[in-house]
């Protein structure tokens, strides 16, 4: 029972030995069964981690009824997971101490979900607030320009420089107002059957007339079946990510800017995936794992919404995206959706 269900479930004996680990703890974890079994707990522990495990310990000790919780997080490789650990002491019939049981809940997914609807309120509010004295203040502006700009002498440079500033800054806030605005109000997937295919040639026809200066390769996979879409949601994805990698390929000193995107059919497993791969500098390692953040970016300049747009869209689709760098160098986002029927 306990290798088909989603809590990872740790078992200690009584002489502090691992026991049992079901396949969720394993997966949550990254720990094999086979390098673990029958040690010491203590000594399968990486360093960082062992304060954290002496912390449950103890408060199992202190803890009436031998049951204790706490919400620990742990960097694994290059994410970090929230877990709910609920740890109890086990007992015989004699009240002879047998061990203890940990057992995990990962948070980390609905811990997203809930900075994403905060941030998502938050966007509402800001395009609210924000966005209805934008336009006076540019219309007052522009009527200043045209009322006094040719009739100043005197520091009419100055007038001029200051209203133009002012035109062109509103301008950039309406922008960023409406892609928090978007973010806020971004309507539920309607998916019907489509072909991916089409979509991806499509997104990348204009992106090829518009920067001629990267080269952008196509890879189909023909034996793609239709999937469940919602057009032009899936197409924002597309063009959100293509945008992230252009501008990274442009902005970088490497003579090499390409730019693949791939698609791929797991019929085993119904899975199609995209990848958009490009030659850019990649993503720092500390900044993977809020990564698909709203409001955070490794642009300057950058709104942050981009990506969290997409995940939402991902999210959507019932599908997954991850990050990974591209070797020798460069990124690559993977997005996998499931293929019905």
């Amino acid at each position: 029972m306990l290798n088909n269900i989603s809590t990872g479930v740790i078992s200690i004996n009584n002489k502090d030995c691992i026991s049992m680990i079901n396949p969720s703890a394993q997966k949550m974890l990254s720990i094999k069964t086979k390098k673990v079994l029958g040690r010491p707990f203590m000594e399968v522990l990486k360093e960082e981690h062992i304060p954290i495990a002496e912390d449950i310990v103890n408060r199992l000790k202190e803890a009436k009824g031998g049951l204790a919780e706490r919400q620990i997080t742990l960097s694994l490789g290059d994410k970090k997971m929230t877990l709910m650990t609920h740890a109890s002491l086990l007992y015989d019939h004699n009240n002879e101490y047998m061990g203890m049981v940990l057992v995990f809940d990962d948070l980390t997914q609905l811990q997203k979900m809930q900075r994403m609807a905060a941030w998502r309120e938050v966007a509402r509010r800001i395009a609210h607030e924000v966005k209805n004295p934008l336009t006076p203040i540019q219309l007052s502006a522009q009527r200043l320009r045209r009322r006094y700009l040719d009739k100043l002498e005197e520091d009419r440079d100055v007038f001029d420089e200051c209203t133009r500033i002012i035109i062109e800054q509103v301008d950039d806030m309406k922008h960023l107002v409406d892609e928090f605005s978007a973010f806020a109000k971004m309507p539920s997937a309607m998916p019907v059957p489509d072909d991916l295919n089409i979509i991806i040639r499509e997104t990348v026809a204009l992106y090829k007339q518009a920067h001629p200066q990267v080269e952008y390769l196509v890879e189909i996979d023909s034996g793609l079946p239709q999937l469940e879409l919602d057009r032009s949601q899936i197409k924002r994805a597309i063009v959100n990510l293509l945008e992230n990698a252009t501008t990274a390929v442009e902005e970088d000193g490497n003579s090499l800017k390409k730019i693949t995107v791939r698609t791929a059919y797991n019929p085993q497993l119904r899975i199609a995936s995209i990848q958009v791969i490009d030659t850019g500098p990649g993503i720092p390692r500390n900044a993977k794992d809020r990564l698909f953040e709203p409001y955070f970016s490794t642009k300057k300049g950058g709104t942050g919404l981009g990506l969290a747009i997409v995940s939402r869209i991902v999210t959507d689709h019932n599908g997954f995206i991850r990050v990974r760098q591209n070797h020798p160098r460069g990124t690559i986002f993977t997005i996998e959706l499931p293929v019905r029927g």
